[in-house]
């Protein structure tokens, strides 16, 4: 009887890295769009391209059940991705100033 809390325990904690490296890649999905709509392909081509190839690799390695580390690369591409937004979003209020 002892052995079926930690048995379940550690059932647990083993689902824990698919749960979380999906939620950072869904995070980072929705933070690469958002930075697309506001324009970060042409305004800040190196963030959104950077978040753009970690949110590929953090896919690649879900894939291949390295869910750590699908998550590190999903929260690197979340952050460019947010970062590409504020510069995208940046330059619009930059140039609707200047008209």
């Amino acid at each position: 009887m002892r052995l079926l809390p930690a048995v379940l325990a550690f059932a647990g904690l083993c689902a824990c890295g698919p749960v979380q490296s999906t939620a950072s890649l869904i995070d980072a999905d929705v933070a690469v769009e958002a930075a697309r709509a506001a324009g970060a392909p042409k305004t800040a081509t190196y963030e959104y391209t950077g978040a753009e190839t970690y949110l590929h690799k953090a896919r690649e390695a879900a894939g291949r059940a390295q869910y750590e580390v699908s998550a590190d690369y999903a929260e690197r591409a979340r952050d460019l991705a947010r970062a590409a937004r504020e510069k995208a979003s940046a330059a619009t209020n930059r140039s609707e100033e200047s008209l």
